[in-house]
Order: structure tokens, then C-alpha cells, then sequence
């Protein structure tokens, strides 16, 4: 099963590919293939699992598979999410997240441990685990949105409410994701959506935004 998954999620995140870094500003790094943070210089090209981070006052322009983003400050990325995916790839990667979040047994590892992003154990690791960087990555996702490439953001954003579970907190950015899905008309999977976001702590106006949205579906689930 993680082999079908693997397969699956390279191809509808686009591994392989290699996208290109038009401009530069600031201080903008990516994790190459040892683990290391290396700072980007423009025009250089990088392989589809990299990741790359701004810092403040930096930004980053990206280019790959005939699409282009440019990365704003304090901001994380996946450089393979930067691509137009189709409803059924989106339907597709939503369930394969199903299996991901599903409970699982737990499992003897005789005191080994393996990081979510690799086997490694240390300060890459640490940087890639922490809350901070979750907040970098969610910002990233929506700004994948904002520039068009929306049904890879929810992706994106699934990914992240998962491995950085403190983004799930913030009820703006679960909101506005749902929004999406919602717009897609996957009414389902937003109704979902919404009724777990309507147990944080809201202000009354995401409150008055999320009740109406479950009242909304309430009305377009029964009539389907």
C-alpha cells in the first residue's frame, strides 16, 4: 500500500520534473538531497521534491511546467505543487489523504524513529517539524491558491494540517481552504470540513462564516 501511495502522490504532484528559480530577493534557501539548507542564487534549477524557504524581505521567483509563482516572505514551498491538477487528481490525492490520516496500529520499531520528511534525525529535522515552519508551509499553500493553482493548494494544505498539526488550529486558514473546496463543489468533503473547523475556538465572525456554510450544505446534500 505505501508503494501504490508513493506512486500515486509522484504523479500527481509531478516528481521528476525540475522547475527553475527566475528571480531572487533577499535570503531564500532549499533542502538539497543531503540535507542540506543552501542558499539560492537566480537562475539556477532544482528537482521537484525540493523544498524551499524565504525569509523576511525575501521572496522568490519560480518557474516549471509552464507555470510560475512568485514566493513571498517568511514562506515555505514544495516546488512540485506548483502545477494545475484536474478534479479527479484532486478527488484522487483527498482520498489517498483519507488513508493517511486513518488510525493505524501501532507498531514495535524497537526504539527506532523516522521523521516525517526522512530518516534522518537532527537539525534539519527539527527545522522541518516545527511549528514555525508549518505556519511558513500553510502560508506557502495559499498563496498557491492565489495564484491560480488551487486544487494543488488544497493538497498542499491537507498535507500540512497533517504533519504540522498546529496550522489546524488557525481557523482562517481551515477556512478559507474549505472555501475551496466548497467553490469545487465537493460539498461532501467541505460539509466535513466545516463541521470540524466549527469545534475551535471562532470569532464570531468565523463563526457566522462557518454556520452558514454548514447550513448551506445542510440544504445542497439533502437535495442531492
Amino acid at each position: 500500500m505505501k508503494t501504490l501511495f508513493l506512486l500515486i502522490v509522484s504523479a500527481v504532484l509531478g516528481f521528476g520534473q525540475s522547475y527553475r528559480i527566475d528571480k531572487i530577493t533577499g535570503n531564500v534557501k532549499f533542502l538539497n538531497s543531503n540535507d542540506e539548507w543552501i542558499k539560492i542564487e537566480s537562475g539556477i534549477e532544482l528537482p521537484a521534491n525540493s523544498i524551499i524557504i524565504t525569509e523576511k524581505n525575501s521572496s522568490a521567483k519560480i518557474s516549471g511546467e509552464g507555470s510560475s509563482i512568485n514566493l513571498k516572505e517568511e514562506s515555505a514551498l514544495l516546488v512540485s505543487s506548483i502545477k494545475q491538477m484536474t478534479l479527479d487528481e484532486l478527488l484522487l490525492a483527498l482520498a489517498m489523504e483519507d488513508i493517511m490520516n486513518a488510525p493505524r496500529k501501532k507498531e514495535n520499531n524497537n526504539g527506532n524513529t523516522t521523521a516525517v520528511y526522512g530518516t534522518k534525525e537532527g537539525a534539519v529535522e527539527k527545522v522541518l517539524l516545527s511549528d514555525d515552519f508549518g505556519i511558513k508551509r500553510i502560508k506557502g499553500a495559499k498563496q498557491l491558491a492565489e495564484n491560480g493553482f488551487k486544487e494543488s493548494a488544497v493538497v498542499t494544505s491537507k498535507d500540512i494540517f497533517r504533519k504540522h498539526p498546529i496550522t489546524k488550529l488557525n481557523a482562517g486558514y481551515r477556512i478559507y481552504f474549505a472555501d475551496l473546496l466548497y467553490d469545487f463543489g465537493l460539498y461532501e468533503e467541505a460539509y466535513k470540513e466545516y463541521s470540524s473547523i466549527k469545534e475551535l475556538t471562532l470569532s464570531q465572525t468565523e463563526k457566522a462564516i462557518v454556520d452558514e456554510k454548514i447550513s448551506l450544505l445542510n440544504k445542497k446534500l439533502i437535495n442531492n
